[in-house]
């Protein structure tokens, strides 16, 4: 494995705990849905979290985070600004 600087390891740990949280959470909830929706539903919260944390929503040690284009140096989040985790939602298939 490569050596990782801290903030990228603390980065990669938390990715690996909303992988976690939401595979316990998907286990542990009764879907009256097909596997497809689901799968939806799964898929669906681990990309709503994973913008929480680039958004600065999930790990304080992190904050937020900046993701630019390197090829039109566009910001991901800005002209307008947006928080990732809200707008997302309105691209996603998922029961609410």
């Amino acid at each position: 494995m490569q050596e990782l600087n801290t903030f990228q390891r603390e980065f990669m740990k938390m990715l690996a705990t909303i992988q976690e949280s939401c595979v316990l959470t998907a286990l542990c909830l009764n879907y009256e849905c097909s596997l497809e929706h689901k799968f939806y539903n799964i898929t669906a919260d681990v990309m709503i979290r994973i913008m929480e944390l680039i958004d600065g929503y999930t790990n304080a040690d992190i904050g937020r985070l900046k993701v630019i284009c390197e090829k039109s140096n566009d910001s991901l989040k800005e002209n307008p600004h947006i928080e990732l985790h809200d707008v997302i939602c309105d691209y996603l298939k998922y029961t609410k």
